[in-house]
């Protein structure tokens, strides 16, 4: 079945990317599952969600930068956005999160990509909460206050 894009695989902000996302994870996830978002260079999606990876038997998917490079480059991607469930429900990402982002966006410059976010979804709010966190605004978040800490 192919993807036509529409207004709402636009994406401008984290939400609306988790929203893209959560459409494409199973509700009562108990494994983990990692999914790239394949985009064009003004922010219109290319794809759906592409799953890339399926936790083991542990429930842990291994997050593979070229399988996701891969599937960015197939789709004819000029950036991305990645995401991966924590079936536990904790947003928390973990030091391997941020590593392997680091490393994504690493092989994505070297390939001509641009990432542009790693999501942590965590399970569906009923009261509104955002049941994801942006690893890029955390990392702004972090850069700030080092900044305001140093004035």
């Amino acid at each position: 079945m192919d993807f036509t894009p529409s207004s709402s695989s636009h994406v401008e902000t984290a939400s609306d990317a988790a929203g893209l996302f959560r459409a494409a994870l199973p509700i009562n996830q108990c494994e983990e599952r990692v999914f790239v978002l394949p985009l064009d260079a003004t922010g219109n999606a290319l794809a759906k969600p592409i799953l890339v990876s399926v936790g083991d038997k542990d429930g842990t998917a291994t997050i593979d930068v070229g399988d996701i490079l891969r599937e960015a480059l197939k789709a004819s991607a000029e950036e991305i956005i990645i995401a991966h469930n924590h079936p536990s429900g904790d947003l928390t990402p973990s030091r391997a999160d941020i590593d392997t982002s680091e490393r994504i966006r690493q092989g994505a410059e070297l390939v001509g990509l641009r990432l542009l976010d790693h999501l942590i979804l965590g399970k569906p709010s009923m009261n509104g909460d955002e049941d994801f966190v942006s690893i890029a605004e955390l990392s702004v978040a972090r850069l700030r206050n080092c900044h305001n800490n140093n004035d």
